[in-house]
């Protein structure tokens, strides 16, 4: 029982003291502003557009609605999901048109 309890102190200690050793650590810097944000989901039309086969012109009013919300709502981030299924709502030679869109 002794030896337990000398091996309890001679660990306990040697903790302490390699954590004195090294110092304690820096502190964390402080974040100089908050991240609040929106995910706005295109994926299987969830947010955006509201419907598939939408013209763009409705497109961009219900996104400018979306953003406008997000302003009202003091955010100052949006994350748009821009590849929803393997697939672009955006032109490029990498990726198919996203059916969503069309």
């Amino acid at each position: 029982m002794v030896a337990a309890v000398l091996l309890s102190l001679v660990a306990t200690g040697c903790g302490s003291l390699s954590t004195a050793l090294r110092g304690s650590p820096p502190p964390e810097p402080e974040t100089p502003r908050e991240f609040r944000a929106a995910w706005i989901a295109t994926v299987a039309n969830i947010d955006w557009p509201s419907e598939p086969g939408l013209h763009s012109s409705v497109q961009k009013a219900e996104l400018r609605t979306l953003l406008d919300r997000a302003v009202a709502l003091n955010l100052n981030a949006v994350v748009l999901q821009v590849r929803p299924a393997a697939d672009a709502l955006y032109v490029t030679d990498l990726e198919p048109w996203s059916e969503y869109l069309t």
